[in-house]
């Protein structure tokens, strides 16, 4: 009822503005207009120009952080501080006191707010159109806006905060699909594995191979149930970025020296190397969180951010 009553006083001033503003142009227009001599030469008045008018500047709500010139609003802190907090409750785990809570929420809204400013630089951040529509969406599908408005405050919104969370989301589901289809477009290998705990076993290998025999043969000897395929795989993936490297490194048809890793020894073959070769599940997964990770790190290393 608050927000209703000032919002119809606002309006009601707005309209008592605009009649006087208008009445005092009306007023100075009529004061000012000039004496014509009938029997004066008519001259050609300059064509005024129209001075634009600015727009008004938004008034930033109190804020906690700045990033790249975005505002993090305490608002926003607070809400995701408050939803976390039941995210804790939920999973019955021991829930971080309020200091880490306020840090955690407010390091997750800068990095939303960083896939805001990179989505907002390539202009695919979603614009004001859009989030209307998607509210009105949302309305449709919980009935009706009161009802949607019921669950903002059911899970720590505001109608501000919510469509702030809408603008980070749909801003960072555009960079990362960005993200994603770059990482479509980086080199991949199709990797065959032979290990075993003796290292006399890599030794005859090693012996085989010199003979000409095929890595990818053996390797379905030494295991059966996999037949040592590794599938493909980009950069990001390993576990070691020094075995990482030594295997991107060869070239198709190579494989590596005998490797000791973890007590078992290894050797490593590169059948194929491709860019865009369509990825397993779970290594897509493994490479789109890597590739998620590295570019949040070198977002926030050159970003400007402010901690108010």
């Amino acid at each position: 009822m608050i927000t209703l009553v000032n919002s119809d006083r606002i309006m009601g001033m707005k309209k008592l503005f605009t009649f006087l503003l208008f009445a005092f142009l009306f007023a100075m227009t009529a004061c000012s207009v000039p004496h014509v001599d009938p029997t004066a030469t008519p001259t050609e008045e300059p064509i005024p120009t129209e001075t634009p008018i600015p727009e008004p500047t938004p008034t930033m709500p109190p804020s906690a952080a700045k990033v790249n010139g975005l505002f993090v609003a305490i608002e926003d802190v607070d809400g995701k501080k408050a939803q976390l907090r039941e995210a804790y409750e939920l999973l019955d785990g021991e829930i971080p006191d309020d200091d880490d809570l306020k840090e955690e929420a407010l390091n997750d809204l800068i990095e939303e707010t960083l896939f805001l400013s990179a989505a907002q630089l390539r202009g695919i951040a979603p614009d004001a159109h859009e989030l209307d529509t998607q509210t009105q969406a949302l309305c449709v599908k919980l009935g009706s806006c009161d009802a949607l408005r019921d669950w903002e405050a059911q899970n720590h919104y505001s109608e501000d905060s919510f469509r702030r969370a809408l603008e980070r989301e749909g801003a960072a589901a555009a960079m990362r699909q960005v993200i994603f289809d770059e990482l479509k477009n980086t080199e991949q290998v199709h990797v065959y594995r032979i290990w075993s705990a003796r290292r006399a076993d890599l030794d005859e290998v090693m012996n085989r191979l010199s003979m000409g025999l095929s890595f990818v043969d053996m390797a379905r000897n030494y295991d059966e149930a996999t037949g040592g395929d590794m599938s493909w795989f980009p950069r990001g993936v390993l576990f070691s970025r020094d075995l990482e490297d030594k295997i991107f490194a060869l070239d198709a048809g190579g494989h590596t020296d005998i490797l000791e890793i973890d007590g078992v020894y290894n050797v490593f073959y590169v059948a194929e190397k491709q860019t865009g070769h369509e990825m397993d599940t779970q290594v897509k997964q493994l490479a789109q969180r890597k590739a998620l990770s590295d570019w949040l790190e070198e977002q926030r290393k050159s970003a400007d951010i402010e901690i108010f």
